[in-house]
């Protein structure tokens, strides 16, 4: 099945590779879950005056029915109810 992708650039520019990469790997997330309803993937550059650590933060948030949102993001931290 087909995704539904939102995909959003910040701060750097949009190219085809990283755009076939990510769609890619969000497709590679139907062998975990077949029934996902969504996916938006935010890439973001840091910005200008860090020197090192990360290149980009990616945020991912995907939605499964019946309407449940799981988001991943850089410092994201698990909790327990």
């Amino acid at each position: 099945m087909k995704i539904p992708l939102e995909l959003s650039f910040r701060g750097l520019d949009k190219t085809p590779d990283i755009e076939d990469l990510i769609e890619e790997k969000v497709q590679k997330l139907t062998q975990f879950c077949d029934h996902l309803s969504s996916c938006r993937v935010a890439v973001e550059s840091p910005q200008e005056h860090q020197q090192s650590g990360n290149l980009f933060r990616v945020r991912i948030d995907v939605r499964v029915p019946p309407g449940h949102e799981i988001v991943d993001k850089p410092g994201a931290r698990s909790e327990k109810a």
